[in-house]
């Protein structure tokens, strides 16, 4: 399919407004939305990042700080790139920015995607990256702590009592490790 306005490149985005029983559908290349985006201020929502903070600000305003007064003197150590431009690219400048923008970064994604902790699939035996001496790996903790309640769901299902009960005092000291460690 070919972009609407040059007619000459492959259209790579496509937007679809529908307003009432009218729909209509804009088919554009990368160059021609650029262009647009310039000249209409309606076509610069086409960054996803910024689509999605604005949704999640309508969601969850308490959850989500303001970030044009509170984060706007926040610049990465290495880069220069500051809040503004985070904000209008969704992207970062290097890898310092994540250290520079942690807390942003933490309650926006916190907010778009409820939670920040994976809870997905990982490699088969991936537990992580060993812990260093003295450390505590809070992935692993946090399984066990999965797998337990589980098994204490399991157990109280089935009326094994005694067994529960080993199994909440277990629960109880993994919670005291993963709340009193240096990592949370």
């Amino acid at each position: 399919m070919l972009c609407d306005i040059c007619k000459k490149n492959p259209a790579t985005i496509h937007i679809q407004e529908i307003a009432g029983n009218e729909k209509k559908t804009l088919h554009l290349c990368q160059e021609c939305a650029q262009k647009k985006a310039q000249e209409d201020s309606s076509f610069q929502a086409l960054n996803l990042a910024e689509v999605l903070y604005n949704i999640s600000n309508q969601l969850n305003p308490q959850e989500v700080q303001k970030p044009d007064t509170e984060h706007s003197g926040i610049f990465g150590s290495t880069c220069g790139w500051d809040y503004a431009s985070f904000r209008k690219t969704g992207r970062l400048g290097c890898p310092d920015c994540y250290n520079a923008f942690r807390d942003t970064l933490k309650s926006v994604l916190g907010a778009m995607h409820r939670g920040t902790t994976h809870t997905g699939k990982t490699p088969g035996e991936y537990h992580g990256p060993a812990p260093e001496k003295g450390e505590i790996n809070f992935a692993a903790l946090r399984k066990e702590l999965e797998k337990l309640q589980n098994s204490l769901n399991a157990a109280v299902a089935s009326e094994e009592f005694e067994r529960a009960a080993i199994l909440r005092d277990k629960i109880n000291e993994l919670k005291e490790q993963l709340t009193g460690g240096n990592g949370k």
